[in-house]
Order: structure tokens, then C-alpha cells, then sequence
């Protein structure tokens, strides 16, 4: 059993609000159970409503009940939680006969209270909301040393169920009763959230480690592709010169014998002349004789068929590039889609882990008890000698003029200097 006072605030409805749903959300899922205690109603809603009636007129509370009225309590709401063991699993009827002694023990057990069961942990526990306000006489109760008392009820509670499962509050409690003081060793809130921010910065570290490593990887991988797109343009050049090898080699052949019967037929050249677009009289009377400018344009036009091939292989071997370098498109795109998801979901899972720690609270393994023993130094003699029933020690007197100089100091702090340069 570990009983933890959780707060003691203003509203009654943030409470609720809180315990009676689930965490950031409207549903009630982890709720097991809800039960009042000192009220007319059996609904949690509305037992809140008659908490906060009771709190708001407990002035007139009072005046009926003959008491002189004192300073108005500005905390009515007062929260604890119990905690069983893991091992543990106290039936509903079990868990508010524990409720009630712990109210009883801390002085409340005639207040109005709301009880919630949760179920989303692996241990058994309820929280307790009370209004610290009577409901007949309009007194607060008072919640001095409610740790101490909620601790040795704690251990008592255990002891009757026959097993301890906390040593600690047991050697804690026994050197208090000898009158030494247990002062809490548990990690402060600075330290939790200096740990919880440690965490996270050690673990967003190793996700920008793993980035820049994949980043090497991936390059590799990109390059890849890059030097597989080559070799596939290089390729499909070599299987369009290996399907052009012939067509040149029959080309260059047909050709030197052409230019062979044009040099030593007539009737070649008359034909090659005849067949000109734009002939001029003089042509055939040159294919006759033999003239050099009809050899020349002759050569030409076999130059002209060298390069109409010649421009058909590039342009078959442009388009087999485009096609690769468009499967290569198709391919780093789809790479690079995946490693956009690994990259998100590498992201998310990260970004989760990171919630986690910062949701992340003390397991209630320990004396909780002891965080009420948290003072400071230079009163701890003090508190000592109230423990052990002995006569306080009286602080040293201060002379008047020390009482100045620290009013000075608060005033100083209180005002504002507002020293403006003139224009």
C-alpha cells in the first residue's frame, strides 16, 4: 500500500474533470469504478455540484452552527491516492473499506468525498477528492502531517494484511518514533525534469546520428543507380551500333561500287544527271566527258545518305537513353519515397518515445510519505525539536537596525525604477 496526497487546490470540477475521464480525452474508459462518501447522491457529477455548494456557503455554514467566522479557506479540495501492490487485487468493497480508514485517520471520515477506481496501470488504485469543508459546521479540516499519518496508517494496514512491501517506511517510521527525522531522498522536480530533459536530448542525439549515418548510405545507394543508369545507356549504344554494323557495311560497299560505275560508265552518269531535281542542260553534255562537278555532287548525295543513317542511329540511340534515364526517374523517385517513410516513421517513433519520458512519473515504489519532510535547512533543528516533544530553540533576536535594512531591501524589490533620459 502506497498513499500519495496528490494536491489540495481550488476546483472542485478541474478534479473531476480529471479523475473522472480519461487523460486529454471525453471518454471514461479507464475508469472502474465511482462512489461518494457523505453525500446525497450516488452520481459523481453531481455529488461535485453539492461539494462545491458546501465550499461556497461555508461561511453561512458556520454562522448556523454558532462559530465565529475565521479567515475563509482559499483550498478546499484536498486529493490522495492509494496505491496496492502489483501482486495485489483488492475487491471494490476492499478498496473503500481502506478509503474510509484513511479518511478516518486523517480526520475527514464525516466530509464529503468522491472515490475513482482507475484500471490503467498494472497496480490497483483509487483517488480520493474531499472537500475539506463540513458539511454541518462548516470547519476546515486541517491536513498538518497528513504523510506522517497516512504513512504509519500504511504500514499498519499492511501488517493486518500480512505482508510488507515497503522495508523503508517501516525503518523510517521506527526512527521516527525514536525521534530522529527521515529527510525524503527521492529525486526533487527539478531533478525529474532535469532527467526527463536529459533523456530527450540523448534521444533526439541518436536520431540525428542515425540520419547523418543514413545519409552516407543512402548516397551510396543513389550513386548506384546512377552508375546503373550509365551502363544501360551504354548498353543499349552498343546493341544499336552491334544492329547498325551491317546496314553501314552494305552502305559503304553499294557505295564504292556506284562510284566505280559512275567513274567508268557513261550511262551511269547520264542517269545520276537525268535524275536531278534541277538539272541544267550542260549536266548531261558534262556526264558525257566526264565532269568533275557532277563526280562532286555525286559523292554528295552519297554523303547525304551517310548522314540520314548516321542521324537515324543517334536519334534511336537518344531515345533508348530517354527511356532509361526515365526508368531511372521512376526508380530514385520510388527510393527516395521510401526512404521518406523510414524517414517518418524513424521520426514518429522518436517523437513517441520522447512523449513517453515526459509523461513518465516516480513508480510508487518508495516511502511516499517522505515528500512531506522536504525544509529547509536552518529549520530542521526546529522541526527535530518538535518531533521529539522537546522546547523549540528560539531564533536569534535581530537588532532594529537589521529590521530596516531587510524592509528597505523588500520595498526596494517591490518598485520599479523608472529613470527616463530627458529629451
Amino acid at each position: 500500500m502506497v498513499p500519495k496526497v496528490t494536491s489540495a487546490g481550488r476546483s472542485f470540477k478541474g478534479a473531476a474533470r480529471y479523475y473522472l475521464h480519461d487523460k486529454k480525452a471525453a471518454t471514461a474508459e479507464r475508469v472502474a469504478f465511482a462512489e461518494t462518501l457523505n453525500l446525497p447522491t450516488d452520481d459523481a457529477q453531481r455529488a461535485v455540484a453539492h461539494m462545491v455548494d458546501t465550499a461556497t456557503h461555508a461561511e453561512r455554514l458556520k454562522l448556523a452552527a454558532g462559530i465565529k467566522g475565521g479567515r475563509p479557506l482559499q483550498k478546499p479540495v484536498y486529493t490522495f491516492a492509494l496505491t496496492w501492490h502489483p501482486d495485489e487485487a483488492p475487491t471494490r468493497a476492499e478498496q473503500m473499506e481502506a478509503v474510509r480508514e484513511s479518511l478516518d485517520v486523517l480526520g475527514m471520515a464525516d466530509r464529503q468525498a468522491v472515490v475513482v477506481s482507475h484500471n490503467d496501470t498494472g497496480h490497483p488504485h483509487v483517488h480520493v477528492m474531499v472537500n475539506r469543508i463540513c458539511p454541518e459546521t462548516g470547519r476546515a479540516a486541517s491536513n498538518s502531517k497528513d504523510h506522517l499519518k497516512l504513512s504509519r496508517w500504511a504500514e499498519d494496514y499492511e501488517r493486518r494484511r500480512g505482508r510488507i512491501h515497503c522495508a523503508k517506511r517501516v525503518e523510517n517510521n521506527k526512527a521516527r518514533q525514536a525521534g530522529q527525522w527521515r529527510k525524503d531522498q527521492s529525486a526533487t522536480r527539478r531533478d525529474w525534469q532535469a532527467w526527463k530533459k536529459a533523456q530527450t536530448a540523448a534521444l533526439w542525439d541518436e536520431h540525428r546520428a542515425t540520419t547523418a549515418e543514413l545519409k552516407d548510405t543512402r548516397k551510396g545507394q543513389y550513386d548506384a543507380l546512377w552508375r546503373q543508369k550509365g551502363e544501360r545507356i551504354e548498353t543499349r549504344r552498343l546493341e544499336l551500333k552491334a544492329l547498325y554494323r551491317p546496314i553501314w557495311r552494305d552502305m559503304f560497299k553499294r557505295q564504292r561500287w556506284e562510284l566505280r560505275d559512275f567513274d567508268s560508265g557513261m550511262h551511269k552518269r547520264i542517269g545520276f544527271a537525268l535524275s536531278q531535281p534541277h538539272r541544267k542542260p550542260l549536266d548531261v553534255l558534262r556526264a558525257i566527258v566526264g565532269g568533275g562537278s557532277l563526280r562532286k555532287r555525286f559523292i554528295a548525295s552519297q554523303e547525304a545518305e551517310k548522314r540520314t543513317i548516321g542521324i537515324e542511329q543517334r536519334r534511336k540511340s537518344e531515345d533508348a537513353a530517354r527511356e532509361v534515364t526515365k526508368a531511372w526517374q521512376y526508380d530514385r523517385d520510388k527510393l527516395r519515397d521510401m526512404h521518406k517513410v523510414e524517414d517518418q516513421a524513424r521520426y514518429k517513433a522518436t517523437k513517441a518515445e520522447s512523449k513517453r519520458i515526459w509523461e513518465q512519473r516516480p513508480e510508487p515504489t518508495q516511502d511516499m510519505d517522505q515528500a512531506g519532510d522536504r525544509r529547509r535547512p536552518e529549520n530542521r533543528s526546529t522541526r527535530q525539536a518538535v518531533d521529539a516533544g522537546q522546547e523549540q530553540p528560539k531564533r536569534a533576536r535581530r537588532s532594529a537596525s537589521e529590521v530596516q535594512a531587510e524592509k528597505r531591501k523588500r520595498a526596494k524589490g517591490r518598485t520599479r525604477s523608472r529613470r527616463r533620459t530627458p529629451r
